[in-house]
């Protein structure tokens, strides 16, 4: 996956409209990351209710999965650029 298509449906995930940001993808990817993650502990902390319905349980339960592949393929895309940046020092 290319870090534009990263960036696209993670932000459709997680809702957020696109800005014109002067960062870098990097940076952005970084930022995009931490979002991802404070996202997938509210969603963690929301399952924990006692008095959630099932049907909420399993929409939660998905959601973090698909959080969680995301968390996944954007720290391998970062791992890949820092290594990138690093062999071009």
């Amino acid at each position: 996956m290319k870090i534009k298509e990263f960036f696209k449906n993670t932000k459709k995930t997680l809702g957020i409209k696109p800005s014109d940001e002067d960062c870098s993808k990097k940076e952005r990817l970084k930022e995009l990351l931490v979002k991802l993650e404070n996202s997938k502990r509210e969603l963690k902390r929301e399952l924990k209710n006692p008095d959630l319905e099932e049907e909420k349980r399993v929409e939660l339960e998905e959601e973090i999965a698909i959080y969680r592949l995301q968390l996944k393929k954007g720290k391998e895309i970062l791992d890949r650029k820092n290594s990138k940046d690093s062999i071009s020092s």
